[in-house]
């Protein structure tokens, strides 16, 4: 069975709801009204039942009094009684006089008859008392009264019975003429909530075409707030889901043509020191007599692309396990560190008669030491290699207002315009690709730093002006000595 959709249910399931309650409140209407009518004819047969009673007594009174008598023999009251009945009803009532089960003067009595044998025990009726009770004849239905009554110091069963078939036929005209208004309501209803839903309806069929565009891919389209509240905040709040989406799908794009990149300019990376040293290993392959001074040239340049890969493959293993590594921070004195980065790297530097200075504080900073002491040799390492012959490197700390040491590396040497600083700290990226070659690099280091000062909770800033040098700084947490 197909499944009704959200509008059908609502406007089945109203309608539903509001033809009931509109044949429940006249259903309940017409019974009241039926109820009232019936009351009436029970106060109407009552009063036209003692109204007959009072006459048939007054009439034998009468005529006891003009006969002069105490008492009138049984055989004149059952004539009065007979004569009473025969004119003092009219023709549509219905009359029935009975002394213990003998009938003694009757007229119209089907519906009384139907009464008596209907099954229904008649009570013990006191005098003053009456019994009422509807009987059907047919097609007509008839109000059968009941009472005793005292004649001549005889007791007899009065029954008067009243045709109220018009009560039902009124009742049944009223109940169809119900069932027609409630078609034509049924109709009239349905045609305006059918109307009413699409109206309120609207901005859920925009919300469900806009959301099966994005679903197709595209993530520019916005939702247009209308409607109830409810739909208003359904609205912004699906704009919100497609502004996430589009971000994460431009994220993700942006990962995905990182990734060929990073492959890209790594096979590259790889293939030229992989050139070289085939190439000349096949030289020396082949050649059967190399001079001493040409080997080693060729071993000399071999070694040095050898070099340069196990570089290259241990920056780039450094880079992609930095992110995942779990670091374990420990106590790490910025003068002591400063001192073992100072004798580390100041014998290389000086062969390029690069000096490196460095002015700590002192201060106790949290952090994983061989981490840290990777993230500046790699920032002292770019440094010297922008620096000319004979230039400096400084390593600086220094204490900010929020209670962090902002620890900086800075050279005054070829510097970087601005549009370039956002590229440096991509894998491979390269402002000066020879220069850079020249000195073993690959463009791994600034993008290692940027992960270990990530994971460390800092964020790397760059400073540079082409032709006055590049400051590199990031800011720590410290205590105080």
């Amino acid at each position: 069975m197909k499944k009704l959709k959200l509008w059908q249910q609502i406007f089945f399931y109203s309608l539903a709801m509001i033809m009931l309650a509109i044949d429940l409140v006249a259903a309940l209407l017409l019974f009241r009204s039926h109820q009232l009518l019936v009351q009436q004819e029970h106060t109407r047969g009552i009063t036209e039942h003692q109204t007959f009673s009072v006459n048939l007594l007054n009439n034998v009174l009468y005529e006891r009094l003009k006969q002069n008598r105490f008492f009138l023999p049984e055989e004149t009251v059952f004539e009065l009684l007979e004569k009473q009945v025969k004119t003092g009803m009219e023709a549509d009532r219905g009359v029935l006089i009975v002394q213990e089960k003998l009938t003694i003067a009757a007229h119209n009595p089907e519906a009384v008859e139907c009464s008596r044998q209907s099954g229904v025990p008649a009570p013990e009726l006191e005098k003053g008392s009456y019994q009422l009770q509807i009987i059907d004849v047919g097609e007509q239905s008839h109000l059968v009264v009941h009472s005793k009554i005292s004649v001549e110091g005889r007791d007899y069963d009065l029954f008067t019975s009243l045709d109220i078939s018009h009560i039902y036929r009124f009742r049944d005209q009223q109940m169809r003429f119900v069932q027609i208004v409630s078609v034509i309501c049924a109709c009239v209803i349905a045609g305006i909530l059918l109307l009413v839903l699409l109206w309120l309806l609207a901005p859920l069929r925009n919300i469900n075409d806009t959301t099966r565009q994005i679903a197709k891919g595209n993530y520019e389209i916005r939702l247009r707030e209308q409607g109830s509240l409810e739909l208003m905040e359904l609205c912004r709040n699906m704009n919100l889901m497609a502004d996430a989406v589009e971000q994460n799908v431009d994220g993700l794009q942006k990962v995905a043509n990182d990734r060929k990149d990073f492959i890209a300019n790594l096979a590259h990376e790889m293939k030229t020191p992989l050139t070289s040293i085939l190439g000349f290993s096949d030289l020396l392959r082949i050649q059967r007599t190399v001079p001493d001074e040409q080997r080693q040239e060729y071993a000399g340049i071999i070694v040095e692309e050898a070099k340069r890969l196990r570089t290259l493959s241990g920056k780039l293993m450094e880079l992609i396990t930095v992110g995942h590594t779990q670091i374990e921070k420990t106590p790490q004195p910025l003068p002591q560190l400063f001192h073992e980065v100072q004798a580390v790297l100041s014998p290389m530097l000086e062969k390029n008669d690069i000096a490196l200075q460095a002015q700590p504080v002192d201060g106790i900073i949290e952090a994983d030491a061989e981490l840290l002491k990777s993230l500046l040799y790699n920032l002292i390492d770019n440094a010297a290699k922008a620096s000319p012959a004979g230039g400096i490197v400084r390593l600086d700390a220094v204490l900010s207002q929020e209670g962090k040491v902002k620890i900086t590396v800075k050279d005054f040497g070829i510097g970087m315009p601005q549009e370039e600083l956002r590229k440096v700290i991509q894998p491979f990226y390269m402002l000066d690709k020879s220069r850079t070659r020249k000195h073993g690099g690959a463009g791994l280091g600034l993008a290692l730093c940027v992960e270990i000062v990530r994971i460390h909770g800092g964020e790397l800033h760059i400073e540079s002006e082409p032709g006055k040098g590049t400051a590199v700084s990031f800011e720590m947490e410290v205590q105080m000595q």
